[in-house]
């Protein structure tokens, strides 16, 4: 059940029981179980403590605007979405643990997983929209793309994808299999084979999820790249730390995380559409496997992203991994500061005694610049 798959059954091996054969249509060969067991584990040591870092890090008071908001939450999502993962495969795949085979949890566990792998294209488009909006209807920023909204829509997605996965609370149920508990769909909702009530809510969801949020993802993308290059003609010099180029940075970032989305979603939507016609073809499960297991690095690998396009993502990485070391030099240099006051404040009693104002106000400090996104 990743990205990729909406079934609890997908990924049992050959030797796995009949029934979840039965309700698949095709069983795995050992080279399909090697890449699930060993890129998914490739996947989850980067995935966990990069989605980690990059929620501690968008969570910081420089970074908490409205587009760190989305970015956070997209962080939190995947990082639940992974550790689910790793219960799914060692419950299926491993076959260590009977994990998934116990009352409530094998009907929440779908609901929840199937949620959060729709949360996570869902919040890609939220904030796509936002940089649509920010950047090709600028006079409507300060309306939609504020912190309050960015929360709200975080909400409504997350509660939304909920309800849409709920009636998976239903398909799954527990029965009873070789005299142990097992976690399977209702034969009921099975029948119809390729047209069953199961299978074309799948198909819809998937189709709505996979292919038509990543198509609106595209379309904004395309539009925002344009505007940019008719304003880039208009301002051909912006000086280094400028506002303008400081948005060009952020834009360039969010645009690489949709894009990564859109060419890891497209393909395992396609592949899935062809599973009914190929599925007793083992070349195609295991280019279905490998394309599912490709489908789930974006789960994992926006930490990375965020690293290599992300100007003021790296300064606050670095600013707050460093921040433990720093402790000696902070408190000398509060007490250079406290000093630098002392003498600063006996300059200004002086020039003020002589009738010259002028020192005082060369000392003034500027106001510090808000984060612009």
């Amino acid at each position: 059940m990743n990205n990729t798959n909406s079934t609890l059954g997908l990924d049992l091996p050959e030797e796995m029981t009949e029934a979840a054969n039965r309700t698949q249509g095709f069983s795995m060969y050992p080279a399909q179980i090697l890449i699930d067991k060993y890129v998914t584990i490739c996947v989850l040591l980067i995935g966990v403590p990069g989605n980690v870092l990059s929620f501690i890090i968008w969570m910081q008071k420089r970074m908490r605007h409205s587009s760190g908001y989305y970015l956070a939450a997209l962080a939190i999502n995947d990082l639940i979405f992974l550790v689910m993962v790793m219960i799914f495969e060692v419950h299926t795949i491993w076959g260590t643990a009977n994990l998934l085979s116990y009352p409530l949890v094998c009907q929440l566990f779908p609901v929840i997983y199937l949620a959060l792998q729709s949360l996570s294209p869902g919040l890609v488009l939220a904030f796509t929209t936002e940089r649509y909006i920010s950047i090709c209807h600028p006079f409507k920023r300060d309306t939609f793309c504020t912190i309050h909204r960015a929360k709200l829509v975080v909400v409504c997605l997350a509660i939304g994808c909920l309800l849409l996965s709920a009636v998976n609370g239903y398909f799954f149920y527990l029965t009873t299999l070789n005299d142990a508990p097992d976690c399977d769909i209702r034969p009921s909702v099975l029948a119809g084979g390729r047209y069953s009530v199961f299978n074309v809510y799948k198909m819809a969801t998937d189709a709505l999820s996979f292919l038509l949020v990543p198509l609106a993802i595209l379309l904004l993308n395309i539009l925002v790249i344009r505007e940019m290059r008719r304003l880039s003609r208009f301002e051909p010099t912006q000086s280094q730390g400028s506002p303008a180029q400081r948005t060009g940075s952020t834009t360039v970032m969010l645009l690489t995380v949709s894009f990564y989305q859109i060419i890891t979603t497209l393909p395992i939507s396609v592949v899935y559409a062809m599973m009914p016609d190929f599925s007793d073809s083992p070349t195609f499960l295991l280019i279905l496997t490998s394309i599912k297991e490709y489908g789930v690095t974006h789960y994992a690998f926006n930490f990375i992203i965020y690293v290599i396009t992300g100007r003021m993502f790296r300064e606050e990485l670095k600013r707050f991994l460093l921040q433990p070391f720093g402790s000696h030099k902070s408190n000398f240099s509060s007490e250079y500061n406290s000093l630098k006051t002392s003498v600063v404040f006996s300059a200004r009693k002086c020039s003020s005694a002589n009738g010259n104002h002028s020192f005082s106000e060369k000392t003034k400090s500027p106001e510090p610049s808000e984060t612009l996104l």
